[in-house]
Order: C-alpha cells, then structure tokens, then sequence
C-alpha cells in the first residue's frame, strides 16, 4: 500500500495541458492493471490492454509490456479500430481522439469484465469506469466511476479509490 502511495505520488506527473506526459499516464495504466481485480476466468494467460483510437501511449505501454508482466502474466497491447474489437481485452483505453464514441463502447461492453480508461477528463462520468484528471496545479489524478467497474464485474483495491476522485 505504501508502495503503491509513494508510486502514484511520486509520478503525479506535473503535466501541461499541451504537453501530455504519457509515460506518466502509462505508469498510472499499470498501478490500474495491478489494483483492479478481474474475474477469475479473466486472470489466466495473457493481459490484454487495447487502445481505440490514435494515441501516443500505445508506444509508451509497448515498451512496458516488454519490460514488465502483470502477476506473471504477459502484456499484450493491441490497437484497435471498432468497438466490437474490444471483446478479448481485459483494458481498453479510450483515446482522446475517440472519446466521443464512450456511450457505444459503455454500451458494447455492458456487463463485460472490461476496464474502460479514458484519456480525456471527464470519461468516467459518461461511462467509463476510469478517466484521467488534470487538476488546476498540473498533477495529473484519475477519476473513478464505482458503479460502472461494479457493472463491468471488476473489484477495485480500497488504496487505489483512495488515490483517485469518485464520481457518480
């Protein structure tokens, strides 16, 4: 839990609006991975993360999933182009490019143990179940929609919840 505290507060990443910092938001993709429970059929083999859309944290999770694993499992990213790619991931993270799609990708994904993450702020109050947040002073935080990850069949850790800014 310490860990996990001094991680996310250490990389809070003090970003500009114009300069996204994506090896923070990718450091934070991975705390999401660890501190989400996925059900148990979910939790064997490979962990898939896709991105929709255009984004420039594709290349950023490329270079974690080839350094790092996710509880002995290995990282795969993929990017994908249509909504209905997105039935063998355990992530999908929403580009900001295609943000406005949330509602058909909420709906393609109902009842799917899917992490939606959104790159634009304000995702998880339109149906994602995480979206990342930058506060007045730069630092980057992460919205969380409780109702959409208990929807989604998803647990997430008490610490996690305590890091992030509950809406809905």
């Amino acid at each position: 839990m310490l860990l996990l505290f001094l991680f996310l507060n250490g990389v809070s990443a003090k970003c500009v609006a114009q300069d996204v910092d994506y090896k923070a938001y990718t450091l934070f993709v991975y705390n999401f991975m660890k501190y989400v429970e996925w059900p148990e059929a979910q939790s064997k083999g490979d962990f898939v993360v896709c991105i929709f859309g255009e984004s420039p944290i594709q290349k950023e999770l490329a270079g974690l999933a080839s350094s790092k694993k996710l509880k002995g499992r290995n990282i795969i990213i993929k990017n994908i182009s249509k909504p209905e790619d997105a039935a063998g991931c355990q992530l999908l993270y929403v580009s900001a490019s295609k943000s406005g799609n949330i509602k058909a990708l909420k709906d393609q994904m109902m009842g799917k143990p899917i992490l939606i993450v959104g790159e634009r702020e304000g995702l998880a109050k339109k149906g994602a179940e995480l979206s990342f947040v930058t506060m007045d002073d730069d630092e980057l935080k992460f919205d969380i929609n409780k109702k959409e990850i208990e929807q989604h069949q998803l647990k997430i850790s008490s610490q996690l919840i305590s890091l992030g800014i509950v809406v809905n």
